[in-house]
């Protein structure tokens, strides 16, 4: 108790340096939490962005273009814990036409009902209701591109070259570039007339409960499917590449902010250099009365520390209140500047915020462990030589 307030009054003396030492420690940390908190958010949006359509796992035929008899398959798969829905489905690369103007898309043929329950998508305009067979669900990127409506009528051409008239029913928007100007949603019974295929799929799409942990829903559809038949894959093996460089990016910015840290670290231990300079004949006077050097060891250390929480806790009120101007200075001037950004996501989970606060506690732990060093090997005569 008497070295904390030895180690506080020092802190309190030196008002000009610790404030500075202080905001030193808070700038640093909540620089860190803002960028891994906007970081986070931005990789967390898209992520969902690509999964609204994007199955967490996708079976297909090694042996054919076409899945037959995919019916018990998917009744196999829907008992499997953790499995949320299954979506049998044609995918096609197509024409579509309209009034005069052709576009490429990919036709995807899906179930009414997987498209209510299992894809839920988010409508801009009409409904997801494809129950008639000339039914078309387009995105709103799409849409704009080729002046289209709820209700219009256009011509869909398949990769056989079988042409049908289809109604918009709705336009959708996943928030992903390339699903909302590159695809119409039909329904399955469509595609596979088209396909004049029967009741088959090109692929079945599986949802799962925790798309982060699908490796353990995987490995149980292993089981159920015959793998020389049957080629399953999940969405991060898809998107390795995407999720490789995400994950650098994550690391370059970590490795940048931890740099702040650690800048803030030789802060404080410039103030302790300067405080052991100053309190040599306290030093001395200590000793001389029987502190030990592990005493005066640890005035200095919790010196440090002080400064260190000080800075933390100042950084817990700080990070919020940034984080909050930075929303609403999105919304102002930067709406509409990117596709899929309505607001500038935001998320950090507790288990980042306390390696954060963790890390901190421990490099301005290490930043006191020289000056403390050195204020205890000082002497007692040594140390009361200066006036």
């Amino acid at each position: 108790m008497v070295e904390f307030f030895i180690a506080f009054r020092h802190v309190i003396e030196r008002k000009f340096q610790s404030i500075f030492s202080v905001l030193g420690v808070a700038i640093a940390v909540t620089v860190f939490i803002v960028s891994l908190t906007v970081s986070n958010g931005l990789e967390k949006n898209m992520i969902n962005s690509l999964l609204t359509m994007s199955p967490h796992i996708l079976i297909k035929n090694k042996k054919k273009p076409f899945f037959e008899g995919y019916n018990e398959t998917v009744e196999n798969i829907k008992k499997i814990k953790g499995v949320k829905a299954v979506i049998p489905q044609i995918n096609s690369q197509s024409i579509m036409k309209f009034e005069g103007y052709a576009k490429g898309v990919l036709a995807d043929g899906i179930s009414v009902e997987n498209v209510k329950n299992g894809l839920k998508l988010k409508m801009v305009h009409g409904n997801d209701n494809i129950s008639e067979l000339n039914s078309v669900l387009i995105g709103e990127a799409l849409a704009s591109e080729m002046k289209l409506k709820v209700g219009q009528e256009v011509s869909l051409v398949s990769a056989e070259n079988k042409e049908i008239k289809l109604i918009v029913r709705g336009i959708f928007k996943t928030g992903f570039l390339e699903y909302d100007s590159n695809l119409a949603i039909v329904p399955l019974r469509t595609m596979q007339i088209l396909s004049e295929q029967g009741e088959a799929t090109t692929e079945i799409g599986i949802k799962v409960e925790s798309p982060q942990k699908v490796e353990e829903v995987l490995n149980q559809i292993r089981i159920v499917i015959n793998q020389e038949e049957y080629a399953i894959v999940s969405w991060k093996t898809i998107n390795q590449n995407l999720l490789k460089a995400v994950q650098f990016e994550k690391f370059v910015l970590i490795a940048i902010l931890s740099l702040l840290l650690v800048i803030a670290s030789f802060a404080v231990s410039v103030i302790l250099n300067m405080i052991v300079r100053e309190k040599i004949k306290d030093i001395g006077i200590l000793k001389s009365i029987g502190y030990t050097n592990k005493n005066v060891r640890r005035i200095f250390t919790i010196e440090g520390l002080i400064i260190g929480v000080f800075g933390m806790v100042l950084a817990s009120g700080l990070s919020p209140l940034v984080l909050i101007g930075l929303k609403i200075l999105f919304k102002e001037y930067m709406k509409g500047g990117t596709y899929y950004l309505e607001e500038l996501p935001l998320y950090i989970s507790q288990k980042e915020l306390l390696i954060i606060y963790g890390v901190t506690f421990v490099v301005v732990f290490l930043s006191t462990i020289f000056p403390a060093a050195r204020a205890a090997r000082l002497k007692p005569v040594e140390a009361l030589k200066y006036e």
